[in-house]
């Protein structure tokens, strides 16, 4: 039951950083577009 709830824990640590590090990319790259 821990074990599972840690794995759950872990996972949805695991997507938001994935999720919020390709969306600070997304908005580099959107900033760069724009300056030219």
């Amino acid at each position: 039951m821990n074990s599972l709830t840690y794995l759950a824990a872990a996972n949805v640590v695991i997507w938001a950083g994935l999720f919020f590090y390709l969306w600070r990319l997304d908005r580099r790259l959107s900033e760069k577009e724009g300056e030219r």
